[in-house]
């Protein structure tokens, strides 16, 4: 299975779980809005950050939370590095998969791992 299918198969499993029924009562629940959350871990390079959002701009996406922090080297001998958390409502899983594909293939990007969340509006 390519990794396309296997990422949209895991994407569709999340969705499932978040979609899960609530117990019937007089009041609906809450409408629950979907966030893609992505945590990045990264060389510490200046143009980074720009290049983390062209994904998004190029699709007109506004990231709802935007966090970044450089962290220090465990040891003398490793540089010191970034972490990044984006967070975007709203997003599809499709589409999700394909924007840290693309984190992914950046270079000075070591990690990117990607989880949803659910928020109440």
């Amino acid at each position: 299975m390519s990794s396309l299918n296997a990422a949209s198969a895991d994407c569709s499993a999340r969705e499932r779980s978040l979609g899960q029924s609530h117990p019937s009562s007089e009041t609906p629940p809450p409408l629950e809005v979907v966030v893609q959350c992505f945590s990045i871990r990264a060389d510490l390079d200046a143009g980074l950050l720009s290049r983390l959002i062209e994904p998004l701009a190029k699709r007109g996406l506004w990231p709802s939370k935007f966090y970044s922090q450089a962290v220090s080297a465990e040891s003398l001998h490793q540089p010191a590095e970034a972490v990044i958390d984006i967070q975007i409502a709203g997003l599809d899983c499709t589409t999700s998969d394909h924007i840290a594909m693309q984190f992914r293939g950046m270079v000075g990007v070591q990690s990117v791992l990607t989880s949803l969340r659910t928020s109440s509006d």
